[in-house]
């Protein structure tokens, strides 16, 4: 069925953003974690959460997804 094939792409992007993400997120933390000052930690901080929370909100898409 094409509609299947269409769901698998979909899902196989999803997931693929959510990994991206994720990686985002965990190079973030380890630029905060290295930060040469206070300003530089909090702005990779603040980044990491960014992309942790875009990789969340994916995946709970994908999960719907799986489901449906």
């Amino acid at each position: 069925c094409a509609w299947r094939g269409v769901m698998i792409m979909v899902v196989a992007e999803l997931q693929t953003k959510v990994e991206k993400y994720e990686t985002k997120a965990s190079r973030c933390e380890q630029q905060a974690r290295n930060a040469a000052d206070k300003a530089e930690q909090s702005f990779y901080q603040v980044l990491a959460g960014y992309y942790g929370s875009l990789a969340k909100d994916f995946r709970k898409i994908l999960e719907k997804r799986l489901i449906a």
